[in-house]
């Protein structure tokens, strides 16, 4: 199952709801649904945010980005400029954190649980089923990055990316979330003297599309 079937699967079972309860209220089949909930069917943006709508939670908890379901009411108006340091990249790993003057009005809410964060601009489309290109995402150095996480990660010293990341039996899995099949994962096995050094950067923690972007 996957992390967004998962998460599908546990907040309809928090309403106590079924499958087909589900489907009724999203005006689909229940098949549809199971197959939502096995990963065997893809989600594009407008059935994740009807979805989460539906079922109370909020996307960021759906894509296993926020282990919070409850959505957070804070004051639109009442927010926090916090910095934008650069651009991460959603493909290769690539030189990160070009230093910017950029910032981004954020939540106070989401600054006062994540004080220490910072948000970074996608490039690429390896990440595309969770951030179109030139998403902001906000990373928090502070929050553990467990196996299954996406997260930032540095790869062989200055480069940068962001991935799904699974510590596996000593190695690092770098797991794309893409429309494209032609992204791969890629696992870096330390024991390797000929692997790159990697070290985790932080946890992504919320994002926000690009002016002008649409599902």
């Amino acid at each position: 199952m996957s992390v967004i079937g998962t998460r599908i699967a546990a907040a309809r079972n928090a309403k106590g709801w079924s499958q087909k309860d589900l489907a009724d209220r999203m005006s689909v089949s229940q098949p549809t649904i199971q197959r939502y909930e096995s990963g065997k069917r893809d989600l594009d943006t407008e059935k994740l945010v009807s979805l989460s709508s539906v079922l109370g939670v909020t996307v960021s908890y759906l894509l296993g980005l926020d282990s919070n379901p409850s959505f957070v009411s804070v004051v639109s108006s009442d927010t926090v400029p916090v910095p934008v340091l650069g651009r991460i990249a959603a493909g290769t790993p690539r030189e990160a954190f070009s230093q910017s003057d950029d910032y981004h009005d954020t939540q106070r809410g989401l600054v006062a649980s994540h004080p220490n964060a910072f948000w970074l601009v996608v490039a690429g489309n390896s990440m595309n089923r969770l951030f179109p290109e030139g998403a902001l995402v906000l990373v928090d150095p502070d929050v553990e990055v467990r196996s299954g996480d996406v997260g930032a990660i540095f790869v062989n010293g200055d480069d940068a990316t962001i991935k799904r990341i699974f510590f596996e039996d000593g190695t690092v899995r770098l797991h794309p979330e893409s429309w494209d099949p032609d992204y791969r994962d890629r696992t870096i096995d330390p024991s390797d003297p000929d692997a790159p050094a990697v070290r985790v950067i932080g946890r992504a923690v919320s994002y926000t599309a690009p002016d002008g972007w649409r599902a």
